[in-house]
């Protein structure tokens, strides 16, 4: 006799809705609102990759992705903590990270030429610390111009 398979059903383990503003920030590193923004900004690239409701669906893709961003953590990890293989994981990276590069020009802008000795100004204002032109969640990175040829 022969047996059918049946497609696994995911049951996400993070509910959104359920946590506390201050936990969502901290796990994800972005707020609530921003976070479902960028769910339904990404959406259509998640979903046309895997059948819902049989997969993964969107909004966990993103939050499991968000998570290892904000975390450093390892593959593995996130994966046993979004309730989903490491295999499974990796592809779910790959896809949101591929779509949020499709959009990288809607959040992230470096500043003109011109705008640099206000940015500077508006920067030193806050931490008196010179020539910095801009920030990245808090983080320090210094950034050298490439040798003229």
């Amino acid at each position: 006799m022969r047996r059918w398979r049946h497609p696994p059903v995911y049951r996400p383990l993070v509910d959104l809705s359920t946590m506390e503003e201050r936990h969502v920030i901290i796990t994800y590193r972005f707020d609530r609102a921003t976070i479902q923004e960028l769910c339904t900004q990404l959406e259509p690239d998640l979903m046309s990759a895997i059948h819902y409701p049989t997969g993964i669906p969107p909004q966990v893709q993103v939050l499991s992705v968000l998570h290892l961003l904000a975390s450093g953590s390892f593959q593995t990890t996130v994966a046993i903590a979004s309730g989903m293989s490491q295999p499974m994981f990796s592809n779910v990276l790959s896809r949101v990270l591929s779509s949020l590069l499709k959009h990288m020009r809607s959040y992230i802008v470096f500043p003109q030429v011109e705008d640099l000795p206000t940015e500077k100004g508006d920067f030193y204002a806050l931490g008196h610390i010179p020539n910095i032109i801009g920030a990245i969640d808090g983080t320090h990175v210094a950034l050298v111009s490439p040798p003229q040829e």
